[in-house]
């Protein structure tokens, strides 16, 4: 071979194999990699909202709201409300982060940052409006007025001169002292503390959520019923910071993805056999 053909030929292997490595490379590149579908998925995940801790999402609660938020028999934080937490934290790719507080304490501790939002159980009212802002509705139900079995007291109009419990801070508190009639408003830290005291006759009604009301009563074997009509809807959002807009649109997405693939539903179903949305 003479030393032009053995050119043409080293020129002909440069070139197939060039050629070889552009198209391996091209197909690499279009090719749908483990990692590369990962890092897609984990782009869909609003991960640039802010929070008070990195890579987590902390949410607070009273941790007295059986079963929306309580501890079980070992001490863990646990509940309807810890498990949307839960859901919400992994729709925007963070880590849940539950914490608890004094209820009547939980829109000041959002509002001084120690937490990014409230997930319990709270409802959105035209004053809590003026200092945190409100996700759209994860779950609605309606208060209700709940009487010891066997009192002459059948609905609110029945309440002249009562002593009516309620949980502090709650909208219940609120819709108790614009009553006419009422003797007194009691305050509680629990709901289940309320309904003890109407069982041991310390007060003569209480106002709470009727499904948790009902809820309690049955399983503390307590002595309790609701009566009358659905005082006014109990409708809970989550509060967010007025200063955190992308945080409560990033919220917002997640609990529409949670109810359009079935979580929400599981979430419901595992706690009160029932999709209260």
């Amino acid at each position: 071979m003479t030393k032009r053909h053995q050119l043409s030929a080293m020129h002909r292997r440069i070139l197939g194999a060039t050629m070889a490595a552009t198209l391996l490379v091209s197909l690499s590149a279009c090719a749908p990699t483990a990692a590369g579908a990962d890092a897609a998925s984990a782009a869909d995940k609003p991960k640039s909202v802010s929070v008070v801790a990195s890579g987590k999402l902390t949410c607070a609660m009273s941790g007295e709201y059986r079963p929306f938020n309580f501890y079980d028999e070992s001490n863990k934080l646990v509940g309807f409300d810890v498990d949307v937490c839960t859901a919400v934290a992994k729709e925007l790719g963070l880590e849940a982060a539950p914490v608890t507080g004094a209820f009547n304490t939980l829109i000041a501790g959002l509002v001084g940052n120690r937490y990014d939002a409230i997930i319990g159980s709270m409802a959105s009212t035209d004053e809590r409006k003026k200092e945190v802002d409100f996700s759209d509705p994860y779950y609605s139900t309606g208060a209700q007025l709940f009487v010891a079995k066997g009192s002459s007291i059948k609905d609110v109009t029945g309440l002249k001169d009562a002593k009516v419990g309620v949980a502090l801070g709650t909208t219940f508190e609120e819709f108790a002292h614009g009553l006419d009639g009422v003797g007194e408003v009691k305050t509680y830290q629990a709901d289940i503390d309320a309904l003890r005291d109407l069982e041991a006759g310390r007060v003569d009604a209480v106002i709470t959520q009727g499904f948790m009301g009902r809820f309690l009563a049955k399983s503390a074997g307590l002595k309790a019923e609701a009566v009358g009509d659905v005082l006014f809807p109990d409708v809970a959002s989550i509060p967010v910071s007025k200063d955190n807009p992308k945080l409560l649109s990033a919220i917002n997405a997640a609990l529409k993805t949670m109810h359009d693939d079935g979580t929400y539903k599981k979430i419901s179903m595992k706690w009160f056999a029932t999709d209260i949305s």
